[in-house]
């Protein structure tokens, strides 16, 4: 009986550190992404999406704009040698700059 009491002392407990909402937790999927998140934030956003289809939607959402990145990033396009203005061009740049001074 008494265990039974601390259990559901210890659940509320955790729900109450744990309790994120949507808004709370979008930025930090995104951010877990990009940087590894402290434990307690990584907790945070992995129990959220444990009870949260939203979020796990909208996470799946971003790791599949990220692929799409990377893989557009990937495809052939000119280079940076190959990305040259012509002589026009940087006479036209040179001249607006001038006229700034």
């Amino acid at each position: 009986m008494k265990s039974n009491k601390l259990m559901i002392k210890f659940m509320e407990r955790m729900i109450q550190l744990f309790r994120a909402t949507c808004r709370d937790t979008g930025p930090l999927i995104s951010e877990m992404m990009d940087h590894t998140l402290p434990l307690g934030k990584r907790l945070r956003v992995r129990f959220h999406l444990a009870i949260c289809d939203v979020c796990g939607f909208y996470k799946k959402q971003l790791e599949t704009v990220r692929a799409l990145a990377r893989k557009l990033g990937g495809e052939e396009g000119p280079t940076q040698k190959e990305a040259v203005l012509s002589e026009n061009a940087k006479s036209k740049i040179k001249d607006s700059l001038k006229q700034l001074d």
